[in-house]
C-alpha cells in the first residue's frame, strides 16, 4: 500500500518544472476538486442517516412516554376529568415537532440531480477563484503562515518523497516562494540614527549585546519575530558580516 501511495508522488515531477505560481494554482484547484465528492456525497449521506438514527431514537423514547400519558389520562377519565394537562400537550408537541423537523432535514440532504449539478458548478467556480487568489496571496506575503506552510509542503514533497523515497533527482529549474522573493532589509529610523542601536543575542532588553547597528547600515530581516514580557516586539536579523541577533522593532524601519 505504501508503495502505491509513493507512486502518486510521481505526479509532482512534471509539476516541479512549472512556474511556482502555476504550481500553487494547480494544487489548489486539485485539492478543491478532491474535496468536492466528499462534501457532495459523503457528508450529505452521513447527515441523512444521522437524522434517521435520531428520529428512531426519539420514537423509541416517545413510545413509553406516550404509554404513560395514556395510562394517566385513562385514570382521569374514569374520574370524569377529561381535561388534558398543558404539560402533556407541550411534551407531545416537542416529540411531534422534533420528528417532523428531522424528517425534513433528512430529505434535504437527498440531493436531486439538478441540485448536484449546481453544487458541482459552484465547486468549479470556487476552484478557479482560489486558484487565482491563493498564488497571489502566497507570493505577495512570503512571511505569512500560509506561505510558509506551502514552502514546507513543497520541500517535503520534493526532498522527502520524490528525491529520497523515489530516488529521482529533480532539476530545480524553477524558484520556490523563498527564492523569488527579495530579502527584507531594515535600518534605523531617523530618530535613532545618531545614537545607533544594539543587536542582542536574545529577544530581550536583558539579552547580551553582540553587535551595534549604526546609522545608514542595513540588516536582513529573517522573518522571525518575538515579543518579550514587556510587550516589546523583537525582529531576528542578520548583518552583512553574518552576525545573527535580535533588534527592537521600535527603532527600525523597512527599507
Amino acid at each position: 500500500m505504501e508503495t502505491i501511495i509513493n507512486q502518486l508522488f510521481w505526479l509532482w515531477v512534471p509539476l516541479s518544472f512549472l512556474p511556482v505560481w502555476l504550481r500553487i494554482a494547480l494544487v489548489t484547484y486539485l485539492i478543491i476538486m478532491l474535496i468536492r465528492p466528499i462534501i457532495c456525497r459523503l457528508v450529505p449521506t452521513l447527515l441523512h442517516w444521522a437524522s434517521r438514527f435520531v428520529i428512531k431514537g426519539i420514537e423509541l423514547i416517545s413510545y413509553p412516554v406516550m404509554v404513560c400519558f395514556h395510562s394517566l389520562m385513562s385514570k382521569k377519565r374514569k374520574n370524569d376529568n377529561h381535561q388534558i394537562p398543558g404539560w402533556i400537550e407541550f411534551i407531545e408537541d416537542i416529540f411531534s415537532f422534533s420528528i417532523k423537523g428531522l424528517t425534513k432535514f433528512a430529505r434535504l440532504f437527498q440531493l436531486r440531480r439538478h441540485h448536484a449539478r449546481k453544487v458541482r458548478k459552484g465547486f468549479r467556480i470556487a476552484g478557479l477563484f482560489f486558484a487565482v487568489i491563493i498564488p497571489i496571496a502566497i507570493l505577495n506575503n512570503p512571511t505569512e503562515s500560509y506561505a510558509k506552510t506551502w514552502q514546507r509542503f513543497e520541500t517535503w514533497v520534493t526532498e522527502e518523497k520524490v528525491e529520497k523515497a523515489l530516488g529521482y533527482q529533480l532539476n530545480h529549474t524553477e524558484a520556490s516562494v523563498e527564492e523569488i522573493t527579495t530579502s527584507t532589509k531594515i535600518s534605523l529610523t531617523e530618530r535613532f540614527k545618531e545614537d545607533g542601536a544594539n543587536i542582542r543575542e536574545t529577544p530581550s532588553l536583558n539579552g547580551e549585546i553582540i553587535e551595534n547597528l549604526r546609522a545608514n547600515e542595513t540588516v536582513t530581516f529573517l522573518d522571525e519575530e518575538n515579543t518579550d514580557e514587556s510587550g516589546i516586539k523583537w525582529l531576528k536579523v542578520e548583518t552583512d558580516t553574518g552576525v545573527i541577533g535580535w533588534v527592537s522593532s521600535r527603532i527600525v524601519e523597512e527599507q
